[in-house]
């Protein structure tokens, strides 16, 4: 039973570079299974991992914003990236989580409660006082995933255009 479970834990680290490409891998997945009914099909399709690798390798090796993943037997199942608030009516004891994205096979398996848990642990030792999150209004399984953790919405809204779609994202709030 004991190697069973430790074949099968989910471990978190900290990305290193050479891990931009399951990165960018998992990031186009997401998208692409999450997103289907609000981006166009042609827009969710022309994604680039070459892109996305290069831009996470970038990140990464910055050091900014912070960039976890989580693995199972070495193979990277998801990741989030946190760093200070981007917002500017927030201040420096509010962290954010930039994005969070998991690979669309391991959905509800305790991958992405597992991330947020280690960020907002992570953030808390660092003197953050608060996380933010933004999320598509319609992304109603993502809402209501952060939902459950504990976040709220705070009364912030924002557009963006994305993909040649003019999109709504809402921000949410946890005290740590």
């Amino acid at each position: 039973m004991t190697a069973d479970y430790l074949r099968n834990a989910l471990t978190v680290r900290l990305a290193r570079p050479d891990d931009a490409a399951g990165i960018a891998r998992i990031h186009v997945r997401a998208w692409q299974a999450a997103y289907r009914s609000i981006f166009p099909a042609a827009y969710l399709d022309s994604l680039s991992i070459p892109k996305r690798r290069a831009l996470w390798a970038e990140l990464i090796a910055r050091g900014m914003p912070r960039v976890m993943l989580a693995q199972r037997n070495d193979v990277i199942q998801g990741f989030i990236a946190w760093g200070a608030s981007r917002d500017n009516d927030k201040g420096q004891a509010d962290a954010e989580i930039e994005v969070i994205y998991i690979d669309p096979s391991q959905w509800r398996r305790g991958v992405g409660r597992m991330l947020i848990d280690e960020a907002i642990n992570a953030a808390a030792s660092e003197g953050y006082r608060e996380v933010t999150l933004w999320a598509l209004e319609e992304n109603v399984q993502g809402l209501r995933f952060y939902k459950a953790l504990g976040f709220a919405l705070d009364g912030v809204f924002r557009t963006e255009r994305v993909g040649g779609c003019e999109v709504c994202e809402t921000r949410l709030h946890l005290a740590i």
